[in-house]
C-alpha cells in the first residue's frame, strides 16, 4: 500500500519542531474559535463513529444534525445538506475544485483567496506532508490575508477557512489511516456502489483533480475547508469532514 510521508534528508539531522508549530491555533487570527468548535464537533461525532452507531454514510448527516442541535450547534431542525448532496459536493470539488468555488455566491476576492490557499494547502501536500510544514504555510497565507486591503466581510470568510484548514490538518494528521495515498478514482467508484446518485454533469472524465501526489490527510483537510465555506458553519463543515473521513474508512474496508 503507498504511503505519503515527510520527506527526509539524511545527510543532516532534523531540526526540533517548535511547540507553536505543533498546535493548531493561531492567536493572529481574530476567527480561531471557527477551526476550534469544527473539532470539538468532530472529536464528538468520532466517540459515536467508535461505539458502531455511525458507521453508514446514509444516516450520517441526519444523526449528526440531530447531535449538532442538541448541543446548540446548529440553529433550525438539521443539518442543511443531505447526505447524497454531501457526496455530490465532494465529488465535485475533489474533481474540479475552482469549478466548485466559481459556484458559490461569495465574492471574487474571497474565490480568488481559497484558491490560493488550496493550490498551497496541495503543494504542501506533495512536498512534505507534517502538519508542521502545513500550519507554517497557512499562518503565513493568513498575515498576508490580515495585511490586505480586503472588506472585513470577506475576511471573516477567508480566515474562517484558513482555521478550519489548521484545526482540521492538525485533526487528520494524526490519524494514521489518512496517511496512505489519495486516489480519487476509488473514492467515485466507492459512492457508485454505494448507490447513492451521483450526477456526473459536472464532473470531468479527463481531469484527475488536484489531489494525485498527497495523503489522505491533506484531501480531507482540503474537503473540510469546502464544507465549511459551502456554508459557513463550523457544525455543518464538520459533518462534510467526518462524512469524508468515513468515506475513506469504509473504502478500505470494502477493498
Amino acid at each position: 500500500m503507498a504511503m505519503v510521508g515527510c520527506k527526509k534528508n539524511e545527510s543532516s539531522p532534523t531540526p526540533p519542531v517548535a511547540l507553536a508549530d505543533s498546535l493548531p491555533d493561531n492567536s493572529q487570527n481574530p476567527y480561531d474559535s471557527f477551526g476550534y468548535w469544527h473539532n470539538v464537533i468532530l472529536d464528538t461525532l468520532d466517540v459515536r463513529c467508535d461505539k458502531g452507531e455511525l458507521q453508514d454514510l446514509t444516516n450520517y448527516s441526519s444523526y449528526a444534525g440531530s447531535l449538532c442541535k442538541a448541543k446548540g450547534w446548529i440553529n433550525g431542525s438539521k443539518i442543511t445538506a443531505s447526505h447524497e448532496e454531501i457526496a455530490q459536493n465532494i465529488v465535485e470539488f475533489t474533481n474540479d475544485p475552482n469549478g466548485f468555488l466559481n459556484r458559490l455566491n461569495w465574492s471574487d476576492s474571497v474565490k480568488s483567496q481559497l484558491e490560493k490557499l488550496f493550490t498551497m494547502i496541495d503543494s504542501v501536500g506533495e512536498a512534505g506532508c507534517t502538519f508542521q510544514q502545513l500550519k507554517r504555510a497557512i499562518t503565513g497565507f493568513e498575515q498576508d490575508v490580515l495585511e490586505s486591503p480586503l472588506p472585513q466581510i470577506d475576511k471573516e470568510v477567508i480566515l474562517k477557512a484558513s482555521s478550519t484548514a489548521r484545526f482540521s490538518g492538525y485533526r487528520w494528521s494524526c490519524k494514521p489511516k489518512l496517511l496512505k495515498a489519495y486516489e480519487p478514482t476509488q473514492l467515485v467508484s466507492y459512492l457508485q456502489m454505494q448507490n447513492i446518485p451521483l450526477s456526473m454533469a459536472r464532473v470531468k472524465k479527463d481531469r484527475p483533480g488536484i489531489f494525485k501526489r498527497v495523503g489522505r490527510w491533506i484531501a480531507v483537510t482540503s474537503i473540510d475547508i469546502m464544507g465549511a465555506v459551502h456554508y459557513l458553519s463550523a457544525a455543518e463543515g464538520a459533518v462534510v469532514s467526518g462524512y469524508a473521513g468515513l468515506t475513506m474508512d469504509l473504502m478500505d474496508k470494502f477493498h
